[in-house]
């Protein structure tokens, strides 16, 4: 296959990834980070006590696109898409509805909400949705819900002019804490106002109300 067909099809691969990222499934109890190489394989089980897998992908450094890629990927799109899967920048990220020091259930399709189990390692980290959010590059509001000045709908409206260009402080319930980054100027993203401290809702129910990136 030509390269620049491969890069193609990789890239729609993280779009689709990218789009399913914000669907309507559960947000599950946290988040677990999964830290691959090219010798990294993971299996997946429909339940714990099960000795045949369901699923398994192998990640292989394909010289092609000088990047990390997963072999038969075309087959694996049809089930795989989890919170983050950016194979040059991040680590595999998938919402986990169960976790143990033995194994964690995790949504594997965040469009359909499917799951499966894989056995927990060292190349994994679980996260809250806090600790996810503030080591993002940046947030920023899907719909124009307004800024708050603290975590309450009652709470008094801050103005703020110019593109959503945020980083996140701290997190209370649906709420998050959220500051204007230091990249935030004019040049970069035509915000015309310094957020020190404001408040937005980061979810309803199940829903995403932000969308968060991974680099710049």
């Amino acid at each position: 296959m030509p390269k620049f067909i491969k890069t193609l099809l990789l890239l729609i691969f993280l779009l689709d990834i990218a789009g399913a990222a914000f669907g309507q499934t559960t947000l599950g109890k946290g988040l677990l980070a999964v830290n691959f190489d090219e010798k990294t394989t993971l299996v997946f089980y429909n339940s714990p006590s099960d000795k045949t897998p369901a699923k398994r992908i192998e990640f292989f450094n394909d010289r092609s696109i000088s990047s990390w890629n997963i072999k038969s990927l075309e087959t694996h799109k049809k089930w795989l898409s989890p919170e983050v899967l950016w194979l040059d920048y991040s680590p595999l990220v998938f919402r986990f509805k169960a976790l143990n020091d033995k194994w964690a259930e995790v949504i594997v399709n965040n469009t359909t909400g499917k799951s499966y189990w894989i056995k927990i390692n060292s190349s994994m980290t679980s996260l809250t949705w806090q600790a996810f959010l503030k080591e993002k590059f940046g947030v920023s509001r899907v719909s124009k819900q307004k800024i708050k000045k603290s975590p309450s709908v009652n709470s008094t409206d801050l103005i703020y002019e110019g593109e959503d260009c945020f980083q996140v402080k701290s997190m209370k319930g649906d709420w998050i804490e959220i500051f204007s980054a230091d990249y935030c100027d004019e040049s970069y993203t035509k915000s015309k106002t310094k957020i020190k401290s404001g408040w937005i809702k980061w979810r309803q129910g199940n829903r995403l109300l932000i969308e968060y990136f991974i680099t710049s």
